[in-house]
């Protein structure tokens, strides 16, 4: 549990600090934060596969998808919000690296996926039973974090709304669909977690 907790926040402040102008990057920033992702992709492959020899208890297929895809998602919504909060434009060519930095992200984010992505994507009756669990508390979060936003649309006051422009609402709904994606995800992951525990089940 601890783990997938640490992972979470690990890339939620990783992507914002690659956001956040703390200091002079010797690189783009998106380039150094695409390293570090294939990198760690690297890592966990070769974690997991030394895990597969040695016990044979490395994540199944839609575990460790679960893993990247929170890790993935974690990453490029702390990016994106930090780089939102700063209240500069976000527009390729404006003067900042931020969104060029954005796409580079995703970028290895799907390259990544294709280091650690097993040979065979199958799925087994806890698995699915997982992914609706998953897809339950993920759908509840979205909902949840559309209600805040038609709040503050409708109540904000003038200066905060001035701020809201058509291109800033299209990328906070962008973080609002990750953010429901990651946690999508972490409950799934806790939900394999659970599982594993000696007597657990995917209804402890």
């Amino acid at each position: 549990m601890i783990r997938i907790f640490g992972v979470l926040a690990i890339s939620l402040g990783f992507g914002a600090f690659l956001a956040l102008p703390l200091f002079a990057w010797p690189v783009r920033p998106g380039w150094i934060g695409a390293a570090v992702l294939l990198l760690a992709a690297l890592v966990v492959r070769w974690h997991w596969n030394a895990r597969r020899l040695a016990a044979g208890d490395d994540p199944g297929a839609r575990e460790r998808e679960s893993w990247h895809s929170m890790a993935a998602f974690a990453l490029l919504s702390g990016h994106l919000s930090a780089a939102l909060m700063q209240g500069v434009d976000l527009h390729v060519g404006h003067g900042n690296t931020l969104a060029l930095d954005n796409w580079t992200l995703l970028a290895a984010a799907v390259v990544s996926w294709i280091i650690v992505r097993p040979p065979r994507m199958e799925k087994d009756e806890r698995d699915r039973e997982m992914a609706a669990r998953g897809a339950h508390v993920g759908h509840a979060t979205l909902t949840a974090l559309l209600i805040v936003l038609s709040l503050t649309l409708g109540f904000a006051p003038p200066p905060v709304l001035e701020r809201l422009s058509p291109f800033v609402l299209g990328n906070l709904l962008l973080v609002l669909i990750m953010l429901a994606g990651l946690t999508k995800h972490a409950t799934q992951l806790v939900g394999y977690w659970a599982a594993a525990r000696p007597g657990g089940d995917a209804d402890g």
